[in-house]
């Protein structure tokens, strides 16, 4: 075989390859830049600019529900037996999640083994999913054990939508500052493709888990403030036969 044919051949089963690695990268590229968000950049320690990143925020508007009554809110509120004795006629959830969305990019090392890859366009999503308010049936709307349920409840949309505008920042704050996030300037060195989008999703998400669990953290305990015996029972007395 002489040496034509053979480098015919090896191009033949390369070039699948690195189709594919092209179309991978064009179709996330294609996906992270359709978004019409404010774009930001991420900079590395000399201050250049290294790699663009949209930061996609939503908090809903609350939809209310009259339809349950006590009972099934009560079923709804998955609380423990001391607090079901407070008959709960009124609960909020609320659905929320964090991700991210970016583009890998990457160059082969000429010499050497491995290939250098970084992070461009990166989409960091913090956002509501759901926000449902339900208030007893049990109380007709306009009567004053009704309107002191939703105000009640309004305290707990009011407070979800306070702690959500804090975390915008940290979210923002945590991506600017992050140094483990690879970059044009300072990128991984990896072993195949693969084996470095694995690594690159793990430091994106090291960068992102903390603040989204110190999140989940502070409306816990903010909402439960909330929701105290002592709370309750000044609930009961704004209102005569409940």
């Amino acid at each position: 075989m002489n040496n034509k044919l053979f480098a015919f051949l090896i191009l033949l089963l390369i070039l699948p390859f690195f189709g594919w690695m092209y179309y991978d990268w064009k179709a996330q590229s294609e996906t992270i830049q359709s978004g019409s968000v404010p774009r930001d950049v991420l900079v590395d320690q000399a201050g250049k600019e290294s790699a663009g990143v949209q930061f996609i925020f939503h908090f809903p508007e609350p939809v209310y529900s009259h339809a349950l009554d006590t009972a099934q809110i009560e079923a709804l509120s998955q609380t423990d037996a001391e607090a079901e004795h407070y008959h709960i006629s009124g609960i909020t959830q609320a659905g929320y999640s964090s991700g991210s969305l970016y583009e890998v990019n990457w160059s082969k090392k000429w010499f050497g083994s491995g290939y250098e890859m970084w992070v461009e366009n990166l989409r960091v999503e913090f956002t509501y999913d759901t926000l449902n308010v339900y208030v007893s049936s049990g109380y007709p709307e306009g009567s004053c054990q009704y309107q002191s349920l939703l105000d009640h409840e309004n305290q707990h949309v009011a407070l979800h939508r306070q702690v959500y505008d804090r975390y915008e920042k940290v979210f923002q704050d945590a991506v600017g500052n992050a140094q483990g996030i690879p970059l044009v300037s300072r990128p991984l060195l990896a072993d195949s493709v693969v084996d470095g989008k694995k690594k690159i999703s793990e430091m994106i998400s090291a960068v992102l888990d903390p603040p989204f669990e110190q999140f989940k953290e502070t409306i816990q305990a903010e909402q439960s403030q909330l929701d105290t015996p002592e709370n309750y029972a000044a609930l009961k007395r704004e209102c005569p036969n409940w």
